[in-house]
């Protein structure tokens, strides 16, 4: 098993160094000046002369590529061009706005998925499975822009239910820090005991994780229905079903165990699924996040805020997938024999 661990660590290490080499050499292919931006409007050839020299981009692309790998040993970023600030202090900034988004909107889409999934499968061409894999069908098929442009005409436009954009509105100056501060402002707002912000807030962040998590669960759930449907059909399970066993307990004893294998793997596909998300769904939203953030750097050509989110995002990814390896012996034995 520590073969297996350390193979995986390795096959993450080299997914970010080629990740990181790739996306460094690309942004300097984009078009447009980034000097033009750190200078500002119509700038002498003097000005840009010096930005280049002050940003190193006068010197040979190979010895960018080495300062920029040395400081990301040091955990230096960079500096923005367009906020002129460090990188990792920008990203600070917005990382728990995102993740907050992200991880609520997993949360909802494993559990949705999953059990819509799991009962679809119970209901095997019933009319409640044909209505629960149209609606998963749905899902898969609208863009993300689309589907939260139609739910906010909906719900901010006719209804007038939920708030159109931002992250809280007229709780600017609650100090959350003077008690504690994750960053999470669901959390924090409940650690303070400021039921207020909390509605608030649940209702500002509750369209844009409608929107994300429509867009992925229907890739779970239909992971879910078809390994259930396959499992069924194994000689095993007809067994259980020879000596009495209901259908419903049949699945939930033994094709629940070998489901989990599929859905916690898809699991991990569709968390890279919400983060790429967020890039649409934070600009649809005016929500304060890394996923915005980075749609206007790519916009201004901040090419050091465009690696800095690509590597904390691929990073994340890899994470995630490296923590699903390590569940894999834990949800079958079998594994932990092979990798023995």
């Amino acid at each position: 098993m520590i073969k297996y661990y350390c193979n995986k660590l390795f096959s993450m290490v080299i997914v970010l160094l080629v990740v990181t080499t790739i996306t460094f050499f690309v942004s300097r292919l984009l078009p447009g000046d980034p000097t033009s931006l750190w200078v500002g409007d119509h700038p002498t050839k003097e000005q840009l002369k010096t930005a280049k020299k002050d940003l190193g981009l006068d010197r040979p692309i190979y010895e960018q590529y080495k300062s920029y790998m040395i400081g990301l040993l040091k955990l230096d970023l960079g500096i923005s061009l367009r906020t002129r600030q460090p990188v990792l202090e920008e990203i600070g900034k917005r990382f728990f706005a995102t993740f907050e988004l992200v991880f609520v909107s997993m949360f909802f889409a494993v559990s949705f998925g999953f059990l819509l999934g799991l009962f679809s499968a119970i209901k095997q061409n019933s009319g409640y499975d044909k209505l629960i894999s149209g609606i998963g069908y749905i899902g898969l098929s609208f863009p993300l822009f689309w589907l939260g442009m139609i739910l906010q005409l909906i719900f901010f436009g006719f209804l007038k239910w939920f708030p159109l954009h931002g992250r809280s509105s007229g709780f600017e100056g609650v100090d959350l820090d003077s008690f504690a501060s994750t960053g999470i402002l669901l959390l924090d707002s409940l650690l303070v005991g400021n039921v207020g912000l909390f509605a608030n807030a649940l209702m500002h962040i509750t369209l844009p994780v409608l929107t994300m998590v429509f867009g992925v669960f229907g890739l779970i759930l239909r992971t879910t229905r078809s390994s259930i449907i396959e499992t069924s059909q194994e000689p095993f399970f007809k067994t259980y079903l020879a000596y009495g066993v209901s259908r419903k307990k049949t699945i939930w004893f033994t094709a629940f165990k070998n489901t989990l294998i599929p859905v916690t793997t898809v699991s991990g596909l569709s968390f890279g699924l919400l983060l790429g998300g967020t890039f649409l769904v934070e600009s649809i939203f005016d929500w304060p996040g890394l996923g915005q953030f980075s749609v206007m750097s790519i916009l201004s050509n901040d090419f050091p805020a465009i690696m800095g989110v690509t590597l904390l995002y691929t990073t994340t990814y890899v994470l995630i997938n490296f923590l699903i390896d390590l569940l894999y012996p834990l949800i079958d034995p079998r594994i932990r024999k092979i990798n023995v």
